[in-house]
């Protein structure tokens, strides 16, 4: 997921403005009616008649009027003279079809039904505004970044082009050379500041070695009894680790690595968290350093109990936690479509070796029940690549902007 931007200008930020489009629930289907409240967000600031349109896709969480006043698309909006739209995904955000995410409802909640949610609102949106002539440039980042690809493959006459930011088209059950390029991102930026800081090597590793030799020592310390404790009290874990079973060490280590993964994925703060990693002046060993740079990014204590988590996961209310944040909804899509899943099966993953790709198969039954298994995500992925390209999508147009540190 790509974070919206901070408003940083008011006059702008006054300019956005949100609606309502009754959307249809199921587009598959010709007979049913049943509509539901799309948001959705336009900024005519910087239009001028004849102008194209762009549009941002909503990705899996609540859309954000930011996006159209303090973005990059919207300063290009400022030399083309666009209209800007944003549309939220269904499913997220304040766009519910239903007020129980059961997994019967969650049956329409699928990229193919969310484009044909955009091309129908982009129809609207030009008839409406009289500019059924205008261009229309689709935006996106990370999973809408596929989602821009996609539209300009399967609706290349209401798209002229797209800029896929960062946009995952190929879908993966064991995306292990995600946490691979955590590591090396690490690495260098690490580097790049013992150089930048004229700090002595002596000092420090690379973050990644730093980490791989945490992860090591973090493994020796869960074969004990009094390792673990140790752990509990380093990493301030809610509950203790005593009696904890595979399923909640899985999620333990994910939590840890999930926070490196956020660190790197969002480029916030990586020199400070090579600096508490790799400073012997924070402790003897490389996983009491680690601990240390891991405190810094959560809020709280560290809570894995996995029970307790599935739990929560399978409440279907609207103000659930989990489902009011997206966790829920974006979770059944990567059982159901893409995977995705961020796993350490890589041989030589400095993360260590806890978070295998049958966590997270295991975790898709758990949720949404025994229907789902590691075959059927198998399929559905397969079948992800087949529709949209895989790799290789059908498309021109497009423009395909990666980031790297």
């Amino acid at each position: 997921m790509v974070r919206p931007p901070v408003p940083v200008d008011g006059q702008f930020f006054k300019s956005a403005v949100s609606g309502i489009y009754k959307q249809k629930v199921n587009h598959a289907d010709p007979k049913d009616n049943s509509t539901f409240d799309q948001v959705y967000f336009t900024s005519d600031a910087h239009y001028k008649a004849g102008g194209p349109v762009f549009f941002m896709f909503g990705g899996e969480g609540a859309a954000s009027s930011a996006w159209l006043t303090n973005s990059n698309m919207a300063d290009n909006a400022k030399k083309y003279g666009a209209l800007l739209v944003e549309l939220e995904h269904r499913f997220y955000g304040e766009s519910q079809p239903f007020a129980e995410l059961t997994v019967d409802n969650l049956k329409h909640l699928n990229s193919e039904q969310a484009l044909k949610d955009a091309d129908e609102f982009i129809q609207y949106l030009l008839k409406q505004k009289s500019i059924e002539n205008a261009k229309v440039i689709v935006f996106g980042g990370s999973y809408a970044g596929a989602m821009a690809a996609w539209f300009r493959e399967k609706y290349p006459k209401t798209a002229a082009g797209a800029i896929a930011s960062s946009g995952p088209v190929e879908a993966v059950v064991d995306f292990k050379d995600y946490l691979g390029v955590v590591s090396q991102s690490l690495g260098k930026e690490c580097s790049d500041s013992i150089r930048y800081d004229r700090v002595a090597p002596s000092l420090g590793k690379e973050c990644s070695d730093s980490i791989r030799e945490a992860s090591q020592q973090l493994e020796e310390d869960l074969k004990t009894t009094a390792g673990r404790e140790e752990l509990k009290k380093l990493f301030k874990l809610c509950d203790s680790l005593e009696g904890a079973d595979t399923d909640d060490i899985h999620n333990f280590v994910g939590s840890l690595t999930n926070a490196v993964a956020v660190i790197v994925q969002y480029n916030r703060n990586i020199k400070d968290f090579c600096k508490l990693v790799t400073d012997p002046s924070g402790g003897a060993r490389a996983l009491d350093r680690y601990a240390k740079a891991q405190a810094a990014h959560h809020s709280g204590c560290i809570n894995f109990n996995y029970k307790k988590m599935i739990s929560a996961m399978k409440q279907t209310s609207k103000e659930s936690p989990y489902v009011s944040s997206g966790t829920r909804q974006w979770t059944y899509q990567t059982c159901t479509e893409f995977g995705y899943y961020q796993t350490t099966s890589l041989k030589d993953s400095p993360f260590g070796h806890n978070r295998p790709i049958e966590f997270f198969t295991k975790r898709c039954t758990d949720i949404f029940g025994p229907q789902i298994t590691a075959q059927t995500i198998e399929k559905a992925v397969e079948a992800t690549n087949f529709y949209y390209g895989g790799r290789q999508p059908n498309v021109t147009n497009v423009v395909f902007p990666n980031g790297s540190l």
